[in-house]
């Protein structure tokens, strides 16, 4: 019965043993550029040694060449894909931390305006079915690098059913009248939105409002085109849709906050802007963007309970095996 001595050392062994973690002793070097102000995540974690850059486009050369381990910068920055042109093999680890979200802003009602609240409700619904259908992650794609961050679950308690449009609303116009929706935008010069040179609005934010008004076409049973209007810069864009003569909502990367502050009312996100980290070729493994912050002491748990399941096997083997002798 040599086996059961051999087996409890074994244990013993597996016990005493130090645990390796995913971090282990690693020391990462992380990026970060003077456009960002990320450094707030970092400094608390002795693991991470910080560089800073004068701008995002030598945090990128240097990361390509394996000069940083990652660089921590904005998903406007790090998703575009003019800004990495000339570093390729980088990517996108995930998202670090939520700063904001972009939504689509209508006016609320007052007795001069009625049917405003249907349209961003409807509005609503039709976001809500495309990020659930992952129609909204599939068109992300085409215009960003990486990966959407939205998901359905988190604005399931937002999401109501299609409203009737009351006759003389906002909405009863758009789908018995106009058979348009007009958005207010301007030329953010990035994938979001872009006016080309025949004046047309393009980007993201355009592909979203259009599938928007195709999901309330097909509920509603008629046919609703969308058109941009560049109002040129967000201040105007704020200015035209109070009016009310020159576009139906806001897609204009205004957070619902901001909606807020200028007596508006913002819809659920299209969109959620934050810190991401990215890698190169060159990068050491990673997890998950959250696995950076976790030291050695910290990631250690994981392996230890992996431990507890081979003595836990170890265990049973010793107790068949006397089971077996008796």
């Amino acid at each position: 019965m040599r086996c059961i001595p051999t087996a409890l050392c074994l244990g013993v062994l597996l016990l005493t043993a130090p645990s390796v973690s995913a971090a282990g002793d690693v020391q990462y070097v992380v990026g970060t550029s003077e456009e960002t102000d990320p450094s707030g995540l970092l400094e608390s974690h002795q693991h991470i040694t910080e560089v800073v850059f004068q701008d995002y486009n030598m945090a990128m050369r240097d990361l390509m060449v394996g000069n940083i381990d990652f660089f921590l910068t904005t998903h406007s920055i790090a998703a575009d894909p003019a800004n990495s042109e000339n570093t390729p093999g980088l990517s996108i680890v995930g998202m670090v931390e939520e700063i904001e979200s972009y939504v689509p802003v209508v006016r609320p009602d007052s007795q001069t305006v009625i049917g405003s609240m249907e349209l961003l409700d409807a509005m609503n619904v039709a976001l809500g079915e495309l990020i659930s259908s992952n129609s909204l992650s599939a068109t992300y794609m085409t215009w960003f690098i990486g990966e959407s961050e939205m998901e359905a679950s988190s604005f399931e308690g937002s999401i109501g059913e299609w409203p009737t449009p009351t006759e003389g609303g906002v909405l009863h116009s758009i789908v018995d009248n106009q058979r348009e929706m007009v958005a207010c935008m301007y030329d953010r010069d990035s994938p979001m939105s872009w006016q080309d040179a025949s004046a047309q609005m393009n980007g993201y934010e355009v592909e979203v409002a259009q599938m928007m008004a195709n999901k309330m076409g097909t509920h509603y049973g008629t046919h609703i085109t969308f058109r941009g209007h560049d109002s040129g810069g967000e201040f105007e864009a704020i200015q035209d849709l109070k009016r009310g003569d020159t576009c139906d909502f806001i897609m204009a990367s205004i957070t619902p906050q901001k909606a807020m502050s200028k007596g508006l009312m913002g819809g659920i996100p299209y969109h959620i802007e934050g810190y991401v980290l990215m890698a190169s070729l060159e990068s050491p493994p990673l997890q998950s963007a959250q696995h950076l912050f976790l030291s050695a002491d910290e990631d250690g748990g994981s392996e230890f309970d992996q431990r507890w399941i081979a003595i836990t096997f170890l265990s049973a083997f010793i107790v068949y095996q006397l089971a077996r002798r008796q």
